[in-house]
């Protein structure tokens, strides 16, 4: 499928909308159980519709319990070599999308939603949604656009590496939203002071808190720089993964081969501006920004609001000095100007203006109420302290009953070991014993073995105490003679 490229007039290339790539490089542990959440029962901060949230479409999906599970399962199954420590950054989230006007040239339908943009080129547009009322209503060039965005994806860092990825069409627009792990093959580690035997030596260093601490010496060069070696392997690492990519010019360079990519496929998507030091946005900080900027519009508002009440009052207590007569006298209304309907007009507008002002006082409440429950899901999205806190302490007791288990199975193993051990020595000993006792039976010419062991008991007790008599090796009866 292709798209023919529109000119207009000079040869200037009209675009069908702008492209858009947002990556968040920096998705630690205790953001993974939120994101999850998100991802699979549509909680969070978007403008979800419940009713087109059935359009939505998995490329790859959970097949764990939680998202964190399954990055954990990921590394290990893979023999991925990572730092687990709250610090690392163990997947980047990228999101593909346009602007409406992008997917309505796709032949996609949109709607009012009765809301408006607060910020950006489109401050006090419409904000426009997708009218879908069944899968049929979705374009298949819509379709193509997505299944190219996500061949581009696992391209650019890996099929596998990938752990979520799904198109949301219950948002207001329609966008690809994808997770994957930063995976290198070759990492440079920092060399430490070895001795002659090649164990690492420590040093004492001082914190910035004065507090001292013992740590691994650092190998430097003459010049005093930290001296690194190329390790290759498999490694979980964002910021290498990023470093390979172009450094500072990372976001740069994938928003180009992007644009290449996605125009050889045959859509029409502005680049945007080369150069541009515009920081890419996560979708829920661009939704506090937003309300941000309609809380500032609203307080602009009810500023002006005000300065035309004050004005409003200061006209009405000048009309309410002067004499009513001369107000409503014929002849001093043309001096003057002033007519009856002009006064219960301005004390009506009044009146509306206060009304207003009480509206937008509640509306403005509303807002710092929304703006302060976004910036708590922010913060709990970003820092689930308790459930982090839960799970470390689950942690730490399926630990202490695994390191049990295993103290069990080593002692079960040294039991079944000494078993087998004291059978063969019992058994040993048995052997010898029959051995033996063929052989008085051999020396004392029975013909058949005693039942009693006391018999044999008695022979040996007469020889080792010495009262054994050779002359009466025929006898059984090796008591002590009196």
């Amino acid at each position: 499928m292709t798209f023919k490229e529109k000119t207009g007039k000079g040869g200037l290339i009209l675009y069908d909308g702008k492209q858009v790539v947002r990556v968040a490089p920096k998705y630690k542990k205790n953001d993974l159980y939120n994101i999850g959440v998100e991802m699979t029962d549509r909680k969070g901060t978007g403008n979800y519709d419940k009713e087109r949230k059935q359009f939505n479409y998995e490329y790859v999906s959970l097949t764990e319990k939680n998202l964190y599970q399954q990055v954990k399962k990921n590394l290990k199954d893979r023999n991925i070599e990572y730092l687990d420590r709250p610090s690392t950054n163990l997947l980047n989230g990228v999101t593909f999308t346009s602007g409406p006007e992008f997917f309505q040239s796709l032949g996609m339908k949109f709607k009012d939603s009765g809301r408006t943009y607060h910020k950006g080129d489109k401050k006090r547009q419409a904000v426009m949604v997708p009218d879908l009322k069944s899968k049929d209503d979705i374009p298949s060039s819509v379709t193509y656009f997505f299944d190219s965005c996500m061949d581009f994806l696992k391209n650019y860092v890996g099929e596998e590496n990938i752990l979520l990825a799904q198109i949301h069409y219950d948002e207001d627009t329609p966008h690809l939203q994808a997770y994957f792990l930063p995976i290198v093959g070759k990492v440079k580690r920092k060399c430490f002071v070895k001795d002659s035997n090649g164990n690492v030596l420590k040093e004492e260093i001082t914190k910035k808190n004065g507090t001292t601490s013992i740590v691994p010496k650092l190998l430097r060069d003459d010049k005093g720089k930290i001296v690194y070696e190329e390790a290759n392997g498999k490694f979980l690492n964002c910021d290498q993964f990023w470093k390979d990519k172009g450094g500072a010019l990372s976001f740069y360079h994938m928003q180009n081969e992007f644009n290449k990519f996605i125009t050889e496929r045959g859509f029409n998507l502005y680049r945007g501006d080369i150069g541009s030091s515009k920081e890419n946005q996560s979708k829920l900080d661009y939704d506090i920004a937003e309300k941000k900027a309609e809380l500032e519009e609203l307080k602009q508002e009810k500023e002006n609001t005000l300065k035309i009440i004050e004005n409003s009052k200061n006209g009405l207590k000048n009309l309410e000095n002067e004499d009513n007569e001369e107000l409503l006298n014929p002849t001093k209304r043309k001096i003057r100007g002033y007519k009856e309907e002009d006064v219960f007009r301005i004390i009506k507008y009044t009146k509306g203006l206060q009304r207003k002002i009480i509206i937008l006082s509640t509306d403005n409440t509303n807002k710092d109420i929304e703006i302060n429950k976004l910036t708590k899901e922010n913060k709990n999205f970003k820092n689930n302290s308790e459930l982090i806190k839960r799970n470390e302490i689950i942690k730490e007791q399926k630990d202490e009953i695994g390191k049990l288990k295993d103290l069990v199975n080593v002692l079960e193993n040294n039991i079944k070991n000494l078993k087998e051990k004291l059978e063969t020595e019992v058994n040993k000993w048995k052997n010898l014993f029959k051995k033996m006792c063929k052989a008085i039976d051999k020396v004392l010419n029975r013909d058949k073995p005693k039942e009693n062991l006391e018999e044999y008991e008695d022979i040996a007790d007469a020889i080792n105490y010495g009262y054994y008599n050779k002359n009466n090796k025929n006898k059984d009866d090796f008591e002590i003679e009196r």
